[in-house]
């Protein structure tokens, strides 16, 4: 019975660990989180340059990531006008 018990609690933890993995995010493994943050906003304004850029619009996973990162780190101006419901945002001219 102690053996049974024994591989039963190793089977459960094993699969803990496994939906422990699946769940949580890991930014080693997301790119837009695993590069440098000079490279992501070279990256950045290689792509939209020194343009507004409708954050509600951007469709890409790496580029919704890379906004939400850039915002983070405050490199970003963004912009709430009164006659839009959805930020703007560009890099900083420091940035």
């Amino acid at each position: 019975m102690g053996k049974v018990k024994n591989e039963l609690i190793e089977a459960l933890d094993e699969m803990n660990d496994v939906m422990m993995t699946m769940t949580l995010f890991n930014p080693n493994k997301d790119p837009a989180y695993s590069i440098p943050l000079s490279e992501l906003i070279n990256l950045w304004r290689a792509k939209y340059g020194d343009t507004w850029v409708d954050v509600s619009e951007i469709e890409d996973e790496f580029w919704e990531a890379a906004s939400s990162r850039l915002h983070q780190n405050h490199t970003m101006e963004i912009i709430n006008h009164h006659s839009d419901t959805t930020p703007w945002s560009r890099l900083k001219e420091d940035a």
